[in-house]
C-alpha cells in the first residue's frame, strides 16, 4: 500500500511543551499540503547538554527508518545534547539524507535559527525607552553559556548607547531556572540596592523575579520594570503579565517547512538530472559521485526574527497569548485527568502482576476512560527477548538496537494480538501495510521509547487525529505507564521463576528430579488433609536398585549415579501423571498414587523400561530394580510409614527372587 508521499523525521523532546506542540502543528499542516508526512521521534526530558544524562529513552532516535525517509529535522535546543544530534547527523549522512537543524548549529548541514540577538536587543531597548531608567540590571542565565553570554554583551552594548557604564553590580546569574533566580533576587533585595529595571534572559527567571519582588512589597511595574524572553505561555497568566520576546513557532515552523520542501525538490531534481545524464552517457564521474549539487550552497540557512510582545510588567497594555477556546477545551480535558491517571495506574499494576506475556499485553486494551480513548490510535513494539523466561533480559541485552528483535505486540486499530514472530516486523518497515495506513491519516506518527532500568524494551507509536496539547501531554504518562508495566512484568516473572527454581532445589532431588523427603512431606500432608480425597484408594510403589554397590565399586560412582537416574526415569515413566515420585535415599525410590491403578501394570512398566534401556545401552552392567506395592484407603488415620513398610516387604520378596535367579 506504499504511497507517493515524502516522509520527514522530526527529532525533538517534550511534545507537550506548548512551543513544541505548536511547532508540530504548524509544520505538519504545511507539510501535509505538499503531500509530505511527518514522523516524530521524541524523548520526554531535556538532556541539558550533559552526556552523563543520556538515557535509554534516546534510543528512539536509533529507530529512525533512514531507508525510506526523505529528510531529517532536529530541534537542537529542545533535545539539548550535541552527542545525540551528532549521532543523528552521522546516521543521516551515511544514508545520504539531508538534515535541517532548528535552533542550533552544526557543520555541514542546513539551519533554521531565531535571531536571538535581535530579539533580545529589542526588549532591552524597549525597557530603557519606557521611562527614565537609573539602574538597569540583567538577570543572565548560566555562566559561559553562549546564549547567556550573547545577551550579556547585547545588554552592555545597548546600555552604553544610553549613557550607562557597565559594572558587575548590574549582572547576576539566575541559571535560566527558578530556584537560582529567586536566590539571586533575594540577595539583591537584601542588599538594598534594588534596580529599577531587571531584564531577564528568559521567562522562567522573569516570573520568579516578579514573585520575589511582590513578596517584599515592591511593585512591578510601578517600582521596577521586568522583562523576560522566549514567549512561554506562562507569562500571559502571571500577575502582572510579563513583557517578553516571542520566539514564535509559526514563523519557525513555516521557515523549516519551506527549507524542507526545497531540500526534497532539490534532491528530486538531482536524481532526475543524474538519471537523464546517465542515460545520455554525459555524466562527469566526479560530479556524479558528489550528486552534482551541494544543497547547502544552493539553499542556505534561514534566520527568523523573534517578535517583541510588550505587556504589563513594563507598564504596557495587557496582552494575552491564549486562545480562550483552547483554555476551555483544556479545562474540560483536565477534569478527566484523574480518571485517566487512575486507569493508567491500574493498567501498570495489572501488567506487572500478569502470569504470562499474552495476559500482560491484553491489559493495554483497558486504557479507556469514560468512553474517551486515553491513547487514541496507538501501537506497541516490544523486544521479543523480554519473553524469554530462562534469561534475565536486563543482564543479557546489548547496547545496540537490533530491529529484527522487535515486533508489534498491540495495535489499538487492529484486534489486539501478541506476536512473538510477527511477519509485519516493527511497524517502521514499509512492508507493514498498517504503517502506511497511519501515514495516510495526515497526522504525525509520534514515537516514544519504552524503557526500564535505563534499558530500552520497545517503542510506542501514537497517531492522534488532532494536535490537542492535553493529548500530547498524555504521551509521557502512557509511555511511563507501559514502561513500568513491562519492566515490572519482566522482573516479577523472572523473580517468580527464580523463586520456583529455588523452591525446586529444596523440594526435589538434584540427581533424579524426583521429590526429596522434605518436598514429599509438604506435598503429601496437603493431600492427606484434603477431605475430598478421603475414601479414595492410595497405592504405594517401592523400588530399589539391585547391585548398586557392585556398580559403584567396579565402574565408579558416576555410573552408580547413572543407574539411579535410570531407575528414577523408569519409575516416573511407568506411574500415572498424578503420581508423587520420591527418592527416599540412596537407591530407594517410591511413588504414591491417589486413585485407582494397577500395581502389576506399573511394575511391569518399570521392568520393560529397564529392559529396553539395557538392550540399547553400551554399559558393561545392567540396571535392574526390585519393586513392591500395596493399595490402601486414604482417610484421616492413614499411616504412611506402615504403608511404606508393607510395600518394602513386597519389594524385598522380589529382590530375594532376583538373587535366587542370579545364583
Amino acid at each position: 500500500m506504499k504511497t507517493d508521499k515524502k516522509i520527514v523525521a522530526l527529532c525533538t523532546s517534550r511534545i507537550y511543551d506548548s512551543q513544541v506542540c505548536g511547532f508540530i502543528e504548524e509544520l505538519n499542516e504545511k507539510l501535509k499540503n505538499e503531500n509530505v508526512a511527518l514522523m516524530i521521534f521524541t524523548i520526554n526530558s531535556d538532556l541539558y547538554w550533559d552526556d552523563d544524562k543520556i538515557s535509554a529513552e534516546t534510543s528512539v532516535f536509533d529507530i529512525i527508518p533512514y531507508e525510506f525517509i526523505d529528510a531529517v529535522v532536529i530541534m537542537d535546543e529542545k533535545i539539548k545534547n550535541h552527542t545525540i544530534a551528532n549521532n543523528i547527523i552521522s546516521a543521516s549522512k551515511e544514508h545520504n539524507k539531508p538534515v535541517v537543524i532548528v535552533d542550533g548549529y552544526y557543520e555541514g548541514v542546513l539551519h533554521v535559527n531565531f535571531d536571538y540577538g535581535s530579539g533580545f536587543e529589542a526588549v532591552v531597548r524597549h525597557v530603557l525607552n519606557q521611562r527614565d531608567i537609573k539602574k538597569p540590571h540583567i538577570m543572565a542565565g548560566i555562566p559561559d553559556n553562549p546564549f547567556s553570554d550573547e545577551r550579556i554583551e547585547i545588554f552592555k552594548k545597548v546600555i552604553t548607547e544610553y549613557g550607562f557604564t557597565f559594572d558587575d553590580s548590574m549582572l547576576s546569574y539566575g541559571q535560566f531556572w527558578a530556584v537560582p533566580a529567586r536566590r539571586e533576587m533575594e540577595r539583591i533585595v537584601e542588599s538594598g540596592d534594588i534596580p529599577d529595571a531587571i531584564i531577564c534572559a528568559n521567562d522562567i527567571m522573569a516570573i520568579n523575579v516578579c514573585d520575589v519582588l511582590h513578596q517584599h512589597g515592591i511593585s512591578v511595574p510601578e517600582d521596577v520594570l521586568v522583562s523576560g524572553f522566549d514567549g512561554y505561555d506562562e507569562v500571559f497568566i502571571t500577575t502582572p503579565k510579563i513583557t517578553t520576546v516571542s520566539c514564535t513557532t509559526p514563523e519557525l515552523a513555516e521557515a523549516t517547512a519551506g527549507l524542507v520542501f526545497d531540500i526534497i525538490n532539490c534532491a528530486t531534481d538531482n536524481n532526475t538530472t543524474d538519471k537523464n545524464a546517465s542515460n545520455n552517457n554525459a555524466v562527469d564521474n566526479n560530479a556524479s559521485n558528489n550528486n552534482a549539487v551541494d544543497n547547502n550552497v544552493l539553499l542556505g540557512d534561514i534566520s527568523v526574527i523573534p517578535t517583541l510582545i510588550t505587556n504589563e510588567s513594563t507598564g504596557c497594555e495587557s496582552q494575552s497569548g491564549y486562545d480562550h477556546y483552547m483554555l476551555s477545551r483544556f479545562n474540560n480535558m483536565f477534569y478527566r485527568h484523574n480518571d485517566a491517571t487512575r486507569v493508567m495506574h491500574e493498567v501498570s499494576t495489572s501488567m506487572q502482576m500478569s502470569r504470562n506475556p499474552k495476559e500482560m499485553v491484553s491489559q493495554l486494551s483497558k486504557l479507556i476512560v469514560n468512553d474517551q480513548n486515553v491513547i487514541m490510535d496507538v501501537s506497541f513494539v516490544l523486544n521479543r527477548n523480554i519473553f524469554d523466561i530462562d534469561n534475565y533480559f536486563f543482564d543479557s541485552v546489548g547496547s545496540e538496537i537490533k530491529m529484527e528483535d522487535y515486533s508489534v505486540v498491540y495495535d489499538a486499530n487492529v484486534s489486539p494480538y501478541l506476536s512473538e514472530k510477527s511477519v509485519e516486523g516493527t511497524l517502521l518497515r514499509p512492508e507493514n501495510e498498517n504503517f502506511w495506513k497511519k501515514i495516510e491519516s495526515g497526522y504525525p506518527l509520534i514515537f516514544n521509547t519504552i524503557d526500564y532500568m535505563n534499558t530500552p524494551l520497545g517503542f510506542i507509536c501514537f497517531n492522534y487525529q488532532d494536535y490537542d496539547i492535553t493529548k500530547y501531554s498524555r504521551t509521557a504518562n502512557v509511555t511511563n505507564t507501559i514502561s513500568m508495566g513491562v519492566g515490572g512484568f519482566i522482573n516479577m516473572r523472572y523473580q517468580n521463576s527464580l523463586t520456583k527454581k529455588v523452591g525446586d532445589m529444596f523440594k526435589t532431588d538434584s540427581l533424579t528430579g524426583l521429590y526429596n523427603r522434605l518436598g514429599f512431606r509438604n506435598v503429601f500432608e496437603k493431600l492427606k488433609d484434603n477431605q475430598n480425597l478421603w475414601g479414595k484408594n492410595i497405592t504405594v510403589i517401592m523400588t530399589d536398585l539391585d547391585g548398586l554397590k557392585y556398580i559403584n565399586d567396579t565402574f565408579g560412582h558416576a555410573e552408580g549415579d547413572n543407574a539411579i537416574q535410570t531407575a528414577a526415569k523408569a519409575l516416573k515413566k511407568a506411574c500415572p501423571e498424578n503420581a508423587i515420585c520420591v527418592r527416599f535415599g540412596g537407591d530407594e525410590l517410591f511413588s504414591v498414587i491417589i486413585g485407582d491403578c494397577s500395581i502389576d501394570t506399573i511394575i511391569n512398566g518399570i521392568e520393560s523400561f529397564l529392559e529396553a534401556y539395557n538392550k540399547s545401552s553400551d554399559k558393561e552392567y545392567s540396571v535392574v530394580s526390585s519393586c513392591g506395592g500395596n493399595t490402601f484407603v486414604l482417610d484421616e488415620n492413614f499411616d504412611l510409614k506402615k504403608a511404606l513398610k508393607k510395600a518394602d516387604e513386597q519389594m524385598y520378596n522380589m529382590k530375594r527372587e532376583h538373587r535366587k535367579n542370579m545364583v
